[in-house]
């Protein structure tokens, strides 16, 4: 395999990889395939089940008992494949307050919260959320969850950790 940036000679192991491409600093995606190149440094990732990926992030998210943080929000929004006015209009709000969540301006409010989550749950329905989750959501303050996540043979995506 050559190298895009200068045609140098790339090499591939197996190696955790943070993937900050997703907007969240604490995903660490575990055993993906890892090219360098020996010559400019330059790396690639290997990535398969993307959408698989991201669906096993976002339900990761929405089962956690602390307030969205305002980078999981966007990731969230994306992840509907709704832009911020679009998103406002699902949530009877207005584009410029979805800006600041998103940017850590405003705090996402209780019931937003709970919406938004309920708006991802039924996407893409995870088997094990109860509502007695929900009656808790966003008692603590906001903070990103690290998620630590194992590709698994049947092309999909596994939670391998989430703190």
């Amino acid at each position: 395999m050559k190298c895009v940036n200068c045609g140098g000679r790339m090499t591939t192991r197996r190696a955790d990889w943070r993937y900050e491409a997703s907007g969240l600093r604490n995903v660490i995606l575990l055993g993906v395939e890892v090219s360098r190149c020996a010559s400019c440094g330059e790396e690639e990732v290997s990535i398969p089940a993307i959408e698989g990926l991201h669906r096993a992030i976002a339900q990761t998210i929405v089962r956690k008992r602390e307030r969205l943080a305002a980078t999981e929000i966007r990731f969230l929004r994306k992840c509907l494949g709704l832009s911020a006015a679009d998103l406002a209009k699902h949530m009877g709000s207005t584009p410029e307050t979805v800006s600041r969540w998103e940017h850590g301006a405003t705090s996402m409010g209780v019931t937003a919260d709970r919406l938004l989550r309920m708006m991802v749950v039924r996407q893409e329905p995870v088997a094990d959320y109860s509502l007695g989750t929900l009656k808790d959501v966003a008692l603590r303050a906001a903070r990103q969850t690290q998620l630590r996540l194992r590709r698994e043979a049947d092309n999909g995506w596994a939670v391998a950790g989430a703190a």
